[in-house]
């Protein structure tokens, strides 16, 4: 955890462009990924908001040049998110970030100045500032990292991060909150239409923000379905892992792809992966020949290889067996530590592999010689 002082500078970004939920319902000239976006930027500590920037109109590399300093007690993650200032609200989902207090407290001191790779597309260029609060430090360092007495005074109390009270510093602070599952980013959205679960397949009720969407693949599910979903979305990232396996992350592969047809139905049917009605009077969608699953047209890039597999089943499987989506993220390189490190990680596990493989060349057949412990 971080308390002190953090001094963000957003300078610029590029190759920001908007997601399939901002073009799902736009109709333009040209190419759908030409379409300019308002883009702003909103800096969150722990799901806390703290302050955003200026809105720089039409533009995909947009230059802010703008410096936010703020005092933070008892934060783990840095959240930077990418908005569209649209003109009814609420704002559409870019891209956006998180970056742990940890990764930037064991960089080097003058690497202040980086850029990160937002997601789903896009790079953002910052300068962050860290300072620690000695009165914290000296508290923590005091007690050994336990929680202060109750009946010690306000000042040698450890103080936790809230936010302000009142209207204008509540406003648009948890609202726009992102729920990162697999890769989904979900955020609570009003849904004009009647909508189905691409999840559990049931009726979304409810009248306002019925259920959470994905601001990248425009799949629908309920609120009590989106820490199940155990499909990757299509627009994550692929984020190379250094050679090295992971022991606590996930350990099963979903990718039995789909074999779409277009297909004209007579009576009305719902998309499985937006939910939404496939309108028309034939040829409105695509059918699955092995799984019959319908979608519309634009949904098919965007639908998981999961043909075959009930992902409502497999996720409860999942549950019972412990191993859960939400609770258990993949991990990630660290942005911010040396490259040396990571390369010389690589290294030792080459050779530990080329080692087992001498050891295992003087086995004899009969099998006299023990292997060794690492083999």
């Amino acid at each position: 955890m971080f308390s002190g002082t953090v001094r963000v500078r957003v300078c610029e970004a590029t190759g920001l462009r908007p997601t399939d939920f901002q073009k799902r319902h736009t109709v333009t000239f040209g190419k759908p990924d030409d379409q300019p976006i308002d883009p702003y930027v909103s800096i969150d500590a722990d799901e806390h908001h703290l302050d955003r920037s200026t809105t720089k109109p039409k533009t995909f590399d947009p230059v802010w040049n703008e410096t936010f300093i703020h005092e933070v007690h008892n934060v783990t993650s840095l959240g930077i998110t990418v908005f569209h200032d649209a003109a009814i609200p609420p704002d559409d989902f870019v891209a956006n970030c998180t970056i742990p207090f940890e990764d930037l407290m064991h960089r080097d001191k003058e690497a202040t100045d980086f850029w990160v790779d937002l997601e789903p597309q896009g790079k953002l260029h910052l300068k962050i500032d860290l300072k620690w609060n000695s009165q914290a430090g000296s508290v923590e360092t005091s007690r050994g990292g336990a929680a202060p007495a109750a009946g010690g005074g306000g000042a040698a109390r450890g103080r936790e991060f809230k936010e302000g009270a009142g209207f204008a510093r509540r406003r648009g602070a948890m609202r726009r909150r992102v729920h990162q599952v697999n890769g989904h980013k979900f955020m609570a959205t009003f849904l004009r239409q009647p909508t189905f679960c691409s999840h559990c397949r049931e009726f979304i009720w409810g009248l306002g923000k019925q259920g959470y969407q994905c601001q990248v693949c425009t799949c629908v599910v309920h609120k009590r379905c989106h820490s199940s979903v155990v499909t990757k979305c299509p627009g994550m990232k692929e984020e190379q892992q250094g050679g090295a396996g992971v022991a606590g992350g996930q350990r099963f592969n979903v990718n039995v792809p789909h074999r779409f047809t277009v297909h004209s139905y007579k009576r009305f049917t719902f998309c499985d992966h937006c939910g939404s009605l496939l309108y028309g009077l034939i040829k409105q969608g695509l059918q699955c020949e092995v799984c019959s699953m319908n979608v519309h047209k634009r949904c098919q890039k965007n639908v998981a290889n999961n043909c075959g597999i009930n992902t409502k089943m497999m996720a409860e499987i999942l549950n019972e067996m412990g191993i859960s989506p939400d609770k258990n993220p993949r991990p990630r390189p660290s942005k911010y530590l040396n490259t040396a490190l990571l390369e010389g990680a690589a290294e030792l596990v080459s050779s530990a592999d080329s080692d087992c493989k001498e050891h295992g060349d003087k086995h004899d057949d009969k099998g006299t010689l023990p292997p060794t412990h690492y083999c």
